[in-house]
């Protein structure tokens, strides 16, 4: 029984998530998690105490799911190839996870900011690994220090994003994408 209720709990959990993502956090009402989940939307608050608690299962959800694909190393070139496939095959496989990453005013509802900081904090996380990779990577010549490594950060998340909502056909795989990604960042200065 108790198993049940913890499946339950993240499942209801991943379908706000679905929801705060795809639709924004005023369609996030118990009718429309419940008809996600295919129950009753009063039957959600045997699992959860209320929606503010929904709210922060969610979010705790992302914040795993992402903290998950940080390489247990210390930021280095081989370190970021390691994040950037797992993050990759991760928003490919829910890509209500890189929406909310990107667009986290959604959060923001009558005026309150907590959600959407918790989110920034997530990503913020994520951006200064990738930064601390490139730099280094940069300081051991693995890659060109002629675009500094917060614009090349850009170019990380960018094609994360990209690989992931993209409208390429067929996506790409982790693997085809970091081979596109690698290839543009140890690309040298050409010469006219």
């Amino acid at each position: 029984m108790r198993k049940q209720h913890e499946e339950r709990r993240e499942e209801i959990a991943a379908a706000a998530l679905a929801i705060l993502a795809e639709e924004g956090p005023r369609q996030l009402t118990a009718r429309n998690l419940g008809a996600r989940v295919g129950m009753d939307g009063s039957s959600l608050f045997r699992h959860f105490e209320n929606k503010a608690a929904i709210l922060h299962a969610a979010l705790d959800l992302f914040e795993t799911v992402l903290s998950d694909t940080f390489p247990d190393a210390e930021p280095c070139w081989e370190s970021l190839k390691t994040f950037f496939l797992r993050r990759l095959a991760l928003v490919q496989a829910r890509p209500e996870v890189i929406r909310l990453a990107f667009n986290q005013h959604l959060l923001v509802v009558t005026g309150e900011t907590e959600h959407a900081d918790r989110v920034r904090k997530v990503v913020a996380r994520s951006v200064s690994f990738i930064r601390a990779c490139l730099e280094r990577a940069q300081s051991a010549g693995v890659i060109s220090d002629a675009v500094p490594a917060a614009a090349q950060v850009w170019v990380v998340t960018g094609m994360l994003r990209g690989a992931a909502l993209g409208s390429v056909h067929p996506r790409p795989t982790p693997e085809e994408a970091w081979q596109w990604l690698a290839s543009t960042l140890q690309e040298r200065d050409r010469q006219p």
